[in-house]
């Protein structure tokens, strides 16, 4: 048999395990994101009354699911003019902010429209459908804020576990289908490369910056073979990475659901709570951080890191 065959046969050999280990990554998230939460309980609804307007006004929670102890912003309209507004969680009044000014209390203004009321869900709210009633004057509005079934710390620990599963994942496909000891040696060339022509520029070798000149197309097409072998492997697992953020989303409650705290505020990625020395976590900034951390730990691990 042909070394070039044989080179053939093993390279099929790989995309096929590549294959494999796709197709069952795939399957053992979507059991466990689809199939078995319909075997599992969920805590029923407190007061799961639909969302009903007693009026013509209406009105806007946003977000409308997220856990217990995260800040909600009421929007709305059609409610009476210049009257104050109370909001109450399954029956019992909440304390209000006018997201305006800051100030405690919110009113509505001379067109009856409700421009921003924040309030924080009551610590300990049980997951399932509550009921938000808001209420101006003589006019009031329900509305139905859900918290999911998984909250922190099980949420945390579930999109944590799914960020090194595909951490592991992607550095399998890595050493699969990137040759890292050539790319290695073909960085440390380019590397060289590089210095080489900076000491030149530094020294003015005009001779040896012309010499280089003649090399530096091949440079450049080495380093783009480092490249294409890269995006190989992200052209393989964007799609899956995709598809398991977004069933990460619709089995947790949403994109921009809170799934960990922190005692850091970080800008843009952590959020108040009542709590000043406790900040909230979004779906989406933990599922970005854990990938981050644990695809550079794994890719370290298993040397696929030139």
């Amino acid at each position: 048999m042909s070394k070039a065959r044989r080179q053939g046969g093993a390279g099929s050999g790989g995309s096929r395990i590549i294959t494999y280990v796709l197709i069952a990554a795939i399957a053992i998230l979507v059991a466990y994101y689809v199939v078995i939460p319909d075997f599992i309980p969920h805590a029923p609804a407190t007061s799961g009354l639909p969302g009903t307007t007693s009026s013509s006004a209406t009105a806007n929670l946003n977000p409308g699911t997220d856990i217990s102890g995260s800040s909600v912003t009421v929007t709305g309209q059609g409610f009476t003019a210049r009257s104050n507004v109370t909001i109450s969680f399954d029956g019992a009044a909440v304390p209000l902010t006018n997201g305006s000014n800051g100030k405690t209390g919110c009113g509505t203004g001379g067109s009856g429209a409700l421009a921003s009321c924040t309030f924080w869900v009551p610590a300990n709210s049980a997951s399932g459908a509550h009921n938000v009633t808001i209420v101006a004057g003589a006019t009031a509005v329900q509305k139905t804020f859900t918290i999911p079934a998984y909250t922190p710390p099980v949420s945390t620990v579930l999109v944590t576990l799914t960020s090194v599963a595909l951490g592991a994942v992607t550095q399998l496909v890595t050493r699969r289908v990137v040759d890292l000891g050539a790319e290695r040696k073909m960085r440390a060339e380019v590397n060289a490369f590089n210095k080489e022509k900076r000491e030149a520029t530094v020294a003015k070798d005009k001779a040896k910056l012309d010499k280089l000149k003649k090399r530096e197309l091949q440079v450049q097409q080495e380093q783009f073979k480092i490249q294409r072998a890269r995006l190989k492997v992200t052209a393989i697992t964007f799609v899956p990475l995709l598809g398991v953020y977004y069933l990460m989303a619709t089995f947790l409650g949403g994109y921009g659901v809170i799934v960990a705290y922190t005692p850091l505020p970080i800008p843009d990625f952590a959020g108040m709570t009542q709590n000043p020395a406790v900040f909230q976590v979004s779906l989406f900034w933990w599922y970005f951080l854990s990938s981050f951390t644990f695809s550079t730990m794994l890719g370290r691990l298993l040397h696929t890191t030139t």
